[in-house]
This record gives C-alpha cells, structure tokens and sequence, in this order.
C-alpha cells in the first residue's frame, strides 16, 4: 500500500466513525424524547414513580441508620461493662510486675499470673484486644502521656501506667504512659 491508498484508507475508517457516533447521537435523542412524551402523557403516573422511588431511598437510609445505631448502642453497652473490668486487670498486672523475685516462684503467684492470663483470653474471646505500648512512639490515638521524663529517643514510650484496650476496632480505654521527652 502506498502512502496516498493509505490515507484514503484512513479518512473512510474517521467517515465510518463519525457515521457511527452520529447514529448513536440520534439514538439517544431518540430514547430521551420518547421518555419526555411518556411524561406529558401519564404525568400521575410519572410523579407516583418519582415519589415512590424517594420514598424507598428513604427507607432504605432509615434502616442503615436504625442498624448503625444499634451496632453503636450494643457498642456503649459493651464498653460500660468492660471499662468495669479493665481496673481489676489494671490491679493484676502491678502485682504482677511488682512481686519480688523471690517470690514469682510461690504458687500463689502462679494463680494470680493464671487468672490474669484467664481474663486476658476471656475479653479477647468477646473481641476486646490489649496492647503493650513500652518501646513505642506516642499515637494520640491511643495514648494518654502522663509524664515527659528528659532522655532520648524522644517521645518513645518507656513505661505504662495502664495498658490501652480495643473493643472490636475502636478504642475502649488509651494508655496511659510515660515517655522520654528529649534533652
């Protein structure tokens, strides 16, 4: 094919398209006039439809909402509950941490570190979550800073207070920590 067939090739296949895309032009035009003359004929039965279909987008919003605010009710009623719970796990955790060496290897203590494990397992078992937030940098999403203690790296957690909580994924209770603060 030589450079002049192949123009004329290529200005058949744009007369083709343009064809094409005014055939289309005049088809929608078409759909919508006829829609338009429906309209001006059962102009009652146009405004029924129009309003029926509100009235199902409304309802349809109505349920989502009415579902989203149960899910948020049970998720208060959980949260009170819970937040009942988290000191006991709190007093736990300090005996715990602060039993003299000598003494973690009393059955006693044996108990207290089983039970805490027990409760541990119970919560995460009804979707409440812990987290241990020491060596990490402060996210004010789920962290109170108690107090800033000079030293670095800065504002990396070093000790907690009381461990921060999930319930499903939001927040139930922030840590409450002590960071370094810089020099």
């Amino acid at each position: 094919m030589t450079d002049k067939e192949k123009e004329v090739q290529e200005e058949k296949d744009m007369i083709v398209e343009m064809e094409q895309e005014i055939n289309e032009i005049e088809n929608e035009e078409w759909q919508i006039d006829e829609e338009k003359l429906e309209e001006a004929q059962n102009p009652e039965e146009f405004k029924c439809r129009d309003m029926l279909a509100k009235v199902s987008a409304d309802f349809d919003n109505y349920k989502k909402r009415v579902e989203r605010d149960k899910l948020d009710m049970i998720f208060f009623l959980k949260n009170d509950i819970f937040k009942k719970i988290l000191p006991r796990i709190d007093d736990l955790d300090r005996i715990i941490k602060n039993t003299p060496e000598e003494l973690k290897q009393n059955a006693l203590f044996e108990g207290v570190v089983s039970m805490q494990s027990k409760f541990l397992s119970d919560l995460d078992r009804l979707w409440v979550k812990t987290f241990d937030s020491i060596w990490e940098k402060v996210d004010p999403n789920k962290h109170d800073v108690m107090t800033a203690v000079p030293g670095k790296p800065e504002w990396i957690i070093f000790d907690e207070f009381e461990k921060w909580f999930m319930l499903e994924d939001r927040v139930l209770r922030h840590a409450k920590v002590i960071v370094w603060a810089g020099e």
